[in-house]
């Protein structure tokens, strides 16, 4: 029983760790395309070295951790951190390409449409990690030959 009970509270633990680091890339993305006036291209640049960060420890953490989640689970994670990479190279060439003061509305409005969904379906995936196990079919069924 312990050995089951020590699964369960690893489980969390892991799922705890998770949740916070799939918050924090997008809290990031957030952040670097705030509305909030950049008043020099270090603090831009320092912005979205921030994000690029909370990947990376992302999938640092994910990794290891991984083995205590459903297949389905891992599978929305992966999704999200590929998309988050792949959103952070495409609108870190549109910086370079049109500055950072033309983009900076499209990186808030494109990481909530493109990468907001990602993160709700991680969470509901996070969620439905920490229900408890339904016990075993073969419990419930009753004898009827007595």
């Amino acid at each position: 029983m312990r050995a089951i009970e020590h699964g369960y509270t690893g489980r969390r633990r892991v799922v705890a760790e998770i949740r916070e680091f799939v918050a924090r890339p997008y809290r990031d993305f957030i952040t670097w395309g705030s509305l909030y006036e950049v008043s020099n291209e270090e603090e831009q640049e320092r912005r979205r070295e921030r994000v690029s960060w909370s990947l990376d420890a992302l999938h640092n953490r994910y990794l290891p951790r991984s083995m205590w989640l459903d297949p389905g689970t891992r599978k929305k994670i992966e999704a999200f951190m590929e998309k988050a990479r792949t959103l952070l190279e495409e609108l870190s060439e549109d910086v370079e390409d049109f500055g950072y003061a033309r983009v900076r509305s499209d990186i808030a409005r494109r990481v909530t449409r493109e990468l907001g969904p990602l993160r709700k379906e991680v969470e509901a995936g996070l969620r439905a990690e920490l229900a408890p196990p339904e016990p075993g079919r073969w419990r419930l069924r009753r004898r009827t030959d007595r």
